[in-house]
């Protein structure tokens, strides 16, 4: 009885390790470091040809630099650059780099902004050259758009106004201050787009006229398109508009009636682009006119003004039956933290194969004179087909304790043909493990769900899942450690492991 009951571990123990990933190759101490700032949400790496990878890291001599490493984990080439990096994709075959020309962290980046294009086998500079030139006097908010096979490149920004000082309030009128800070941030004096060619040149510029409402959000789609939408919760409507080439006014606009009680009741506008032309989806999350947090995912058709549409209202009876619904794939992962319903939001939306994926997780900052944190509860996928008819939805179990700036709290995606590769962090006692799946996209069911082996990895570190490299035949995760507040360079660690 107890040769068998010592099988019966071996054997669950066996099954449990096989699925884990097989390390290949670990760099520990790198000469150099990972680049981390409060404005990297434009990245900090692309993939390129021949299964390698570029990222922005930091050199002693430098500002920063520009490295390539292969699908060995071997550097190809470094570049060194300077001013302050802002963003890094591929443009004509070539790696191209924006950088602002100063940073103040209490005044904001400067709104001048410079492009490099790099070569991409050797890393030699082509050129260089000042893109844009803005404002002196006010803060403006820039957003740079690269297409995945380098095909465009495009740039927009909006001019606030919040003046670039020196932003302190005295304790007294602290509260105040930060009220009329808001107030000036919010509004725009003006919103530009522009395109530039491969000589880094202007050649196209707009101010789009907005659709009706105050609430809104850019993006730009697979096929070049720029999209804005606005919510105007005054007619009840969500108006998502669509522009082609310099022309100011949409190609078209389609409105999409939302139960939203206010405009600050929209906590999130989120878009995603289909394979098919002029097919865009959004994701909405708000409280409606009964005062209930709910979604509102459309599919919109640009070709025709159409769309169709799907809501889903997150009250405690729907809570509590989507928990009732779980069944964790293994044991190890059966702890279930979605019940926060007010700090709820969309994190991610996008179509794989014919699929829309959106995944949905509680999400909180709390702060006190002990410092800040921001925690995250578990990941709700949900799936709909192309008349957004709910295929399936999934849960990814896990807890995550992060610092005030919620590094490492995104999740990582990844699709090969039906399977759906996912990576996340989570807390454990106080060090932080990675947990890696693989969910069926036809089904959603997940067949493989492990801990990444960190056995060369410190322990507190986190997977940076903002710049993971997904590779043919193995994926690349850069661990780096926890940053101060006001801090640019940080340790790093890459991990190379099979599939």
């Amino acid at each position: 009885m107890k040769n068998k009951l010592m099988f019966s571990l071996l054997l669950i123990f066996v099954q449990f390790n096989a699925f884990t990933q097989q390390q290949i190759n670990v760099i520990k101490k790198p000469t150099w470091n990972v680049r981390a700032s409060y404005d990297s949400r434009y990245g900090s790496k692309v993939d390129l040809s021949g299964n390698s990878v570029a990222m922005i890291v930091d050199v002693p001599k430098a500002d920063f630099a520009v490295v390539t490493v292969d699908d060995k984990l071997t550097q190809k080439w470094i570049t060194e650059l300077s001013g302050f990096p802002m963003a890094i994709g591929k443009f004509k075959n070539n790696i191209m780099v924006i950088a602002a020309a100063d940073r103040s962290y209490f005044k904001s980046f400067s709104n001048q902004f410079k492009a490099y294009l790099l070569e991409e086998k050797t890393g030699k500079m082509i050129s260089e050259k000042i893109i844009y030139d803005g404002s002196k006097d006010f803060v403006e908010m820039p957003e740079f758009f690269f297409s995945e096979d380098g095909a465009y490149f495009k740039m927009a920004t909006r001019l606030t106004s919040l003046k670039r000082k020196v932003h302190i309030g005295l304790p007294v009128v602290g509260f105040f201050t930060a009220l009329k800070m808001d107030k000036d941030f919010n509004e725009s004096q003006s919103y530009t787009v522009i395109d530039f060619n491969d000589r880094l040149e202007q050649i196209q510029k707009m101010e789009p006229d907005m659709p009706d409402g105050d609430t809104w959000k850019a993006s730009c789609g697979d096929d070049g398109s720029f999209i804005i939408s606005t919510v105007d919760a005054s007619k009840g409507k969500c108006n998502v508009a669509i522009y082609l080439s310099s022309n100011p006014s949409p190609l078209k606009t389609v409105s999409i009636p939302v139960d939203a009680i206010n405009q600050d009741d929209v906590s999130s506008i989120t878009f995603a682009s289909s394979k098919k032309p002029l097919i865009s989806y959004i994701g909405i999350f708000y409280k409606n006119t009964n005062k209930e947090r709910a979604t509102l995912i459309a599919r919109i058709d640009f070709n025709n003004g159409s769309f169709t549409s799907t809501k889903e209202v997150f009250d405690k009876a729907h809570i509590k039956e989507l928990q009732k619904s779980f069944v964790p794939a293994n044991k190890k992962f059966d702890n279930l933290d979605f019940s926060d319903i007010k700090y709820l939001n969309i994190r991610h939306i996008s179509e794989y194969n014919n699929t829309l994926l959106v995944t949905i997780s509680p999400k909180y900052s709390v702060s006190s004179s002990h410092g800040s944190f921001t925690s995250e509860g578990s990941v709700l996928m949900n799936a709909y087909d192309a008349q957004m008819k709910p295929l399936y939805h999934q849960f990814l179990p896990r807890t995550y304790l992060s610092r005030s700036m919620g590094e490492g709290s995104d999740v990582a995606f990844d699709q090969t043909q039906n399977t759906l590769r996912i990576l996340a962090n989570q807390s454990d006692g106080g060090s932080v493990a990675t947990i890696y799946a693989e969910m069926d996209l036809g089904s959603g069911t997940i067949n493989k769900i492990n801990l990444i082996p960190k056995d060369d990895i410190k322990s507190s570190y986190y997977a940076n899942t903002e710049s993971i490299s997904w590779l043919n035949n193995s994926f690349v995760i850069p661990f780096v450690e926890r940053m101060g507040l006001f801090s640019k360079k940080v340790d790093l660690q890459l991990l190379q492991l099979k599939y």
